[in-house]
């Protein structure tokens, strides 16, 4: 049964990403327009990922003390202000200062828009939610980019871009109002200390970082699906960027052929996250370990390919099994690890992934360019030989996680130890003796 706040968290979703997309197009056009490809014009966008990276994890204190759809709504708040007065900026240091702004607050919104599934997606349903949450997503990242094109075709500033990016923010928060209050659990990650300033914040990010390690030791499906998602963003990045090279090569009469590769990607990844929930019947494992091994297989023969309607058609198929993918893990992520410790979890695993894009982004265009066929290789290696070596723990039932983290027994009082009094303990156990002794002679 549908919760009542889904489809609000939908569309909360796809404004948010709607933003970002278009951002993640009209931005690299601005900064080559009014600065060139310079180094600092580079680390521009390159700080909308660093705040993630290197903060990130101290999040997760925040999310399991207050609630996350209040954290959420904050994050677009200052998400609108930031990316409204990029187009007033007049110099290059207030974009990467604006730049690293908007970085802060996806730090604070993606975890928590994660740790609000469960307030939205009924128990028993989880694939079906996710799918469509994935969906909304997908949407956002195929409307994006077309437009800015229009943007640019009827002769608006670039700047309207940024400016319907801070009108999405707030779309999304309006939206937070309708979806379900998450209140806070109680906070068992917690140490027991009262830490201020750096010490705290280290104290934070030391425990997100050590719940995560819990959670992938407590349960071998999350820890499967966890290990391998590094390796598969780190695979999927490569690829990408296998694709810009192929497109200056092997297609280089194909105007926007990055583009289209993209777009059908998207269309791929449309399909996928609504027809992940039909396979009810087929298990989690299963399903997980085939759509992954089958879109290795896709990055791999895309340099092979006879011509220009082949490598679009792989690629439809690998945006089914991107999405297909995406949704059985975090669907699996709802099922198996307490809300206590979501917001930790997701607060530690976003930015490694975050990392392994920018590893993926930094070297992947060097790789392509010196071989196509090695770097389809080693991407298919990358994302398939894991899960291969994997495989096995994705047919364990879920329950783990709730022993090894939530359910950590107490430590004993001294004080209580030393008030107790052995002779009563003797008597005690004496008179339970003479107890049970009686109960035998009365049978």
């Amino acid at each position: 049964m549908r919760k009542p706040g889904l489809v609000p968290l939908m569309v909360s979703i796809f404004a948010v990403e709607l933003g970002t997309s278009m951002t993640a197009v009209a931005l690299p056009l601005l900064l080559i327009r009014d600065y060139g490809t310079t180094l600092a014009a580079g680390l521009a966008l390159a700080l909308r990922l660093v705040p993630n990276i290197a903060v990130g994890p101290i999040v997760g204190r925040l999310l399991a003390r207050r609630d996350p759809r209040r954290v959420a709504m904050l994050s677009s708040l200052l998400s609108a202000l930031f990316a409204a007065n990029i187009p007033v900026c007049e110099a290059l240091w207030q974009i990467q200062l604006l730049t690293f702004g908007i970085g802060l607050t996806a730090m604070l919104a993606g975890p928590a828009r994660f740790v609000l599934r469960p307030a939205v997606v009924s128990e028993g349903d989880e694939r079906r939610g996710n799918g469509l949450l994935m969906a909304a997503e997908r949407v956002s990242t195929l409307s994006g980019p077309p437009l800015v094109g229009t943007i640019i075709a009827v002769g608006w500033p670039l700047g309207t871009a940024f400016l319907l990016e801070a009108a999405s923010a707030l779309v999304a928060l309006i939206m937070m109002l309708r979806v379900p209050p998450l209140p806070p659990t109680e906070d068992e990650e917690a140490e027991p200390t009262q830490a201020k300033g750096r010490r705290a914040l280290m104290a934070a990010y030391v425990t997100s970082t050590r719940t995560l390690l819990r959670v992938i030791s407590g349960d071998a499906f999350i820890r499967g699906a966890t290990l391998t998602s590094f390796s598969y963003v780190l695979a999927v990045t490569l690829g990408r960027m296998m694709l810009v090279v192929m497109g200056a090569r092997q297609y280089s009469g194909v105007s926007g052929f990055y583009g289209w590769m993209l777009a059908v990607v998207g269309i791929g990844g449309l399909c996928g996250s609504l027809l992940t929930a039909r396979f009810r019947k087929v298990s989690s494992g299963a399903l997980y370990v085939a759509v992954m091994l089958i879109e290795a297989v896709g990055w791999l023969s895309l340099p092979w390919l006879p011509n220009l309607s082949a490598a679009l058609a792989v690629m439809v198929v690998i945006g089914i099994m991107e999405s297909a993918g995406y949704v059985l893990y975090y669907a699996e992520v709802q099922i198996r690890i307490p809300r206590a410790v979501m917001g930790y979890f997701y607060a530690a695993f976003i930015p490694v992934v975050d990392g392994c894009v920018f590893l993926g982004s930094t070297f992947g265009a060097r790789l392509a360019d010196a071989s196509l066929s090695a770097a389809s290789v080693l991407v298919a290696s990358v994302m398939g030989v894991p899960m291969l070596l994997t495989a096995r723990w994705y047919f364990t039932p879920p329950g783990g996680i709730g022993q090894t983290v939530v359910a950590r027994p107490r430590e004993r009082d001294p004080r209580q130890e030393r008030e107790r009094d052995p002779q009563q303990e003797v008597a005690t156990v004496h008179e339970g003796k003479l107890d049970e002794g009686a109960k035998s002679e009365g049978a």
